[in-house]
């Protein structure tokens, strides 16, 4: 009896000892996939197991061909205590997509734990399959494939206003996002680097969805991005792709009627197909000043005070008017000729961009008596391809003779008796003018500190000043990937920003110094 005694307690701590020996090989570094074959519109999940002395890896540099990685990992640890001995085990959880059809590798994981402990963890291979859709902007060609694929009925394209502009020509991209599912919620994933064209970001946050019919099928349609592109140069030129990450609620029973009511949630992501234009070069004749639907408003001209004589125009329409040249007298007035550059201002609440681009002539005329204003002029091309010449009409009027040095003259001063009235009325505006200085010293206080902070933003090279603003954000609680997808205001200046160097980078546009501080200013203000 005491010999079956004993040898059931050595069954027993045989037991304990296995059970430890099994949780302890569970606990072995590892990196898994959730599926080993997926569509070109799919998302998989790749886990990474830490143990032991490897649980306290901080990060992960994870090798990744064919693949991109939608955010930071969730990361959750464990701890446990048997017979014992204590175990630690950290686990990393990643979202990823495919670039392009083929294979795509995860891996392989090199590791660097305590004790200067070093293990690599296997590649892993995946095959994503070619996508029939993936190549075409066609709302009902993809929800056909996505149906008879057997797939979620969620899709995002891009869409052009026209697909053949001449160079520097507008054109407005619009990305919608389609889906006949129930969407918890989405979010922009991959932002296109548009190198070849300069972009103004139009605001759509007045939009509402749209339910509308397609292949029999009722669909929710909402717009997600718009952006008015201007091709830098002339040849075939190419909208990426965009991304978007969208968390579905997907039914489990489909047979049963109150499935409707229940369902499991899964991440989806979708990709809209490049987009090609087709820029014409600008027609042989004259130089232009700009290419679209222009007008050219002129103000009367006047002199005050005998100063110079002011003439107020500006360009404003459908263009790119950023580098527009101010226009042209047609005679070379009888006066020195000043030009006082205006304020850019660009209407991004409508349909496209609307650009207005002020300028201020001054002239000091040479002699008193009658003088004659030429007509001014300027050039511009329209979308038809016709030359179009603007043009302000001549005026004639009495002036001073005024040279650009000369202080003008001082007004007369006039004594006058102060009454009670006059005094209360003197104390009144005391008060005005005393209001409107401390409103103007405050505002002049926050103009100097965005002033310095442009200045502290804007380096040398165009690296430096990306790593400036994203500093700057992240000392602000602001995550740049976060902001690219924000659709606010601030929102849209910082993907204006990011677009503009992108393309510095890529050497796609000419822009200087200025531009990029008047960027970075709009973000700090915003």
């Amino acid at each position: 009896m005491k010999n079956l005694e004993i040898r059931r307690l050595l069954v027993f701590l045989f037991f304990i000892l296995n059970s430890s020996f099994e949780i302890r090989n569970s606990f072995a570094n590892d990196i898994s996939v959730d599926k080993k074959t997926m569509q070109l519109d799919d998302t998989m999940t790749i886990t990474v197991t830490l143990e032991d002395a490897f649980a306290s890896i901080d990060s992960i540099r994870l090798p990744l061909r064919n693949l991109v990685i939608d955010g930071p990992p969730s990361i959750s640890s464990e701890f446990q205590w048997i017979n014992g001995q204590s175990s630690q085990r950290k686990v990393f959880r990643y979202t990823a997509h495919p670039n392009a059809p083929g294979e795509a590798v995860v891996g392989p994981v090199t590791l660097h734990g305590s004790g200067r402990q070093v293990e690599t963890l296997a590649p892993i291979s995946i095959q994503v399959l070619p996508d029939a859709a993936a190549g075409s902007n066609d709302p009902s060609k993809i929800l056909r494939e996505l149906m008879a694929t057997n797939r979620d009925p969620i899709f995002l394209v891009a869409q052009a206003d026209k697909t053949s502009v001449f160079a520097g020509e507008e054109v407005v991209v619009t990305w919608v996002l389609y889906n006949a599912t129930r969407v918890q919620q989405y979010a922009i994933a991959e932002i296109p680097k548009l190198e070849d064209f300069w972009s103004e970001e139009l605001d759509i946050r007045g939009e509402q969805p749209q339910q509308i019919m397609l292949n029999g099928m009722v669909v929710q349609k909402v717009s997600i991005r718009r952006a008015a592109l201007f091709p830098l140069h002339a040849g075939a030129v190419t909208v990426p792709a965009m991304g978007v990450n969208a968390s579905i609620v997907k039914r489990i029973r489909t047979s049963d009627p109150f499935g409707l009511f229940e369902g499991m949630e899964v991440d989806v992501h979708r990709r809209s197909a490049p987009l090609m234009i087709r820029a014409e070069p600008i027609p042989a004749g004259p130089p232009v000043m700009a290419v679209g639907d222009v007008t050219l408003l002129c103000g009367a001209p006047g002199q005050r005070n005998g100063g110079p004589v002011i003439v107020s125009v500006a360009l404003s329409g459908r263009a790119n008017l950023r580098s527009a040249t101010p226009p042209a007298f047609e005679k070379t007035p009888d006066a020195t000729v000043q030009i006082v550059e205006g304020r850019l201002n660009v209407d991004r609440t409508h349909d496209d961009a609307n650009m207005t681009r002020r300028w201020q002539m001054l002239l000091f005329p040479a002699r008193d008596g009658a003088f004659v204003v030429p007509p001014l002029s300027a050039s511009i091309l329209t979308p038809a391809g016709v030359r179009r010449n603007l043009r302000c009409s001549a005026a004639t009027l009495v002036v001073r003779a005024a040279a650009p040095q000369e202080p003008p003259p001082r007004l007369a001063s006039v004594r006058r008796r102060v009454t009670t009235g006059a005094f209360a009325g003197w104390l009144a505006a005391g008060l005005a003018v005393l209001i409107l200085i401390v409103l103007g010293v405050a505002r002049s206080q926050r103009s100097l500190r965005v002033r310095a902070a442009v200045r502290r933003l804007v380096r040398p090279t165009v690296g430096e000043t990306r790593q400036a603003v994203d500093e700057y954000l992240l000392s602000r609680g602001i995550e740049p990937a976060a902001l690219l997808r924000e659709p606010t205001d601030r929102g849209d200046a910082y993907r204006s920003l990011r677009s503009l160097l992108d393309a510095l980078e890529h050497e796609r546009v000419d822009a200087g110094k200025d531009e990029i501080a008047q960027r970075v200013r709009d973000l700090v203000t915003a």
